[in-house]
């Protein structure tokens, strides 16, 4: 695991003075810490985080990026537990990869599963996992998405995040501006998993 943070400040010394103290903080633990000179070598780093989900996309044989599980949110104060529980989720599923990235600093999460495609039985797990780790962050008060946007697959689980009140004001806005159902259709209010699966990749065929 690869943690990144910036330090801000008024001058050289009161950001040196800061990354000191998280060293100093963090002596204690087995990690390796090391700070950057300038920020052309802070570049380097950004780098990789920018491209890591593009080398797992073009690089990894056999099986697919597959972003169900995108993207969901929970309270920085919790992340210690939930991920121990994340964890025993994806304990359940040895044959899926589960790449981890995002912003420790709010919660942030993007896993993308790699997964063999061509496996109907792979596919399958797609809605299983789904409603675990969903429910899961929901259970710790989370959002599912944070950054992007409910799509094909999130949207069918809003009613269950926001509650039948809520849900009930997204339908009415939806019948009164697109009574047609014109607009992002079998999204939203009208998402249902059964339709949304139907566009899940059936082969491990990289694309840009």
């Amino acid at each position: 695991m690869v943690m990144m943070a910036e330090f801000t400040g008024d001058s050289e010394d009161e950001i040196d003075k800061r990354m000191n103290a998280l060293k100093a903080a963090l002596k204690n633990y087995k990690l390796g810490v090391h700070s950057t000179k300038n920020g052309q070598e802070s570049e380097k780093y950004w780098t990789i985080r920018r491209e890591s989900f593009n080398l797992l996309r073009k690089k990894v044989n056999g099986k697919q990026t597959v972003p169900f599980i995108d993207d969901f949110i929970v309270k920085p104060a919790v992340m210690p537990a939930f991920l121990k529980d994340l964890q025993k989720i994806f304990d359940q599923y040895p044959d899926v990869s589960f790449p981890v990235a995002g912003h420790p600093g709010d919660g942030n999460f993007h896993i993308i599963p790699l997964m063999d495609m061509t496996d109907e039985r792979t596919r399958a797990i797609i809605p299983e996992l789904t409603e675990k780790v969903f429910d899961l962050v929901l259970s710790y008060n989370g959002s599912l998405s944070a950054e992007h946007n409910d799509g094909l697959i999130r949207g069918a689980y809003l009613k269950k995040m926001y509650g039948e009140e809520v849900f009930d004001l997204f339908a009415r806005v939806k019948e009164i501006f697109d009574p047609q159902r014109i607009f992002n259709p079998h999204k939203k209010t009208d998402a249902d998993l059964s339709y949304s699966m139907r566009f899940i990749k059936k082969d491990n065929e990289h694309s840009v």
